[in-house]
């Protein structure tokens, strides 16, 4: 030993320190092995909260997925489309005013899609937000089931009203709806009635050897009157993928694709715009 340096000892005694640990945990685990149950059960608790106290466990709790069920999907697809949905009237020659369908603001300068079965009888007439407002006809072409008309303040108005803001919708796709698929309906003489149901057909054209098939009917397990003519039908992810006309003399209810309600809205949009010089 008086032939060791200092630093030699502390290294010696370090040595000597870990060979009596490894000894010293040896000797409990076969004491350990040999003592009854409850004896190790007790020491193994003491160890724990030993250990508890000198280093803190932090258990971080797993965040609760936001589980979205149909009826979420479905009151959101009702609330982002009801404002854009508006209830025509028509002024019969006795002076009053009856149910003339529906329609649905498609743009923010108040241009309407409806059924063509709505202008028959007379100028359209629309209350919204207490404002006065009558439909001016932009296509009405019989080769078709819609018709685009335009919003048009009745009358005067003071300078203090404010314009009406609507929403902006989706025009969604038909061609990917399923036979089953939820479809929401909204119209009505006041044009917020809510009907619910599931799409039962989609009747499709023969097409054939140049045209492809194409949907032409869109059927649903609602029976509507008259008042929901021109009505939207809405999926769950709130788009729009088709309009109700709904003819109470004949009896006929159809779902029109939303293409054709964007093929007039194009057309109408291309004839209307300034070509660039």
């Amino acid at each position: 030993m008086e032939h060791l340096n200092r630093s030699q000892i502390v290294l010696l005694a370090l040595f000597v320190s870990f060979v009596s640990s490894v000894a010293t945990g040896i000797v409990v685990v076969t004491l350990m092995q040999q003592m009854p149950e409850p004896i190790t059960q007790s020491i193994t608790n003491v160890v724990e909260k030993t250990i508890e106290r000198i280093v803190p466990t932090v258990i971080e709790k797993p965040s609760k997925p936001i589980v979205m069920k149909d009826e979420d999907f479905l009151v959101s697809a009702i609330e982002h489309n009801t404002k854009n949905v508006v209830a025509f009237k028509i002024v019969g020659e006795d002076g009053a005013a009856y149910s003339a369908g529906v329609g649905v603001v498609v743009s923010s300068d108040g241009l309407v899609v409806t059924d063509r079965n709505n202008f028959g009888g007379g100028t359209l007439l629309s209350d919204i937000d207490g404002v006065s407002y009558t439909l001016e006809v932009l296509s009405n072409d019989k080769d078709h089931f819609l018709g685009l008309g335009r919003l048009k303040l009745a009358g005067a108005v003071s300078t203090s009203t404010k314009p009406v803001s609507f929403n902006s919708i989706t025009l969604g796709r038909s061609d990917v709806l399923k036979v089953g698929q939820t479809a929401v309906i909204i119209g009505g003489r006041d044009g917020k009635t809510i009907a619910t149901g599931v799409i039962t057909n989609l009747d499709m054209s023969a097409g054939g050897d140049k045209e492809p098939k194409t949907l032409r009917n869109i059927g649903l397990s609602q029976r509507l009157s008259g008042t929901s003519s021109g009505a939207p039908i809405i999926t769950l992810d709130g788009s729009i993928v088709g309009f109700m006309s709904v003819n109470d003399v004949q009896s006929t209810q159809r779902g029109v694709p939303v293409e054709e309600a964007k093929d007039i809205i194009e057309t109408f949009l291309s004839a209307t715009s300034t070509p660039k010089v």
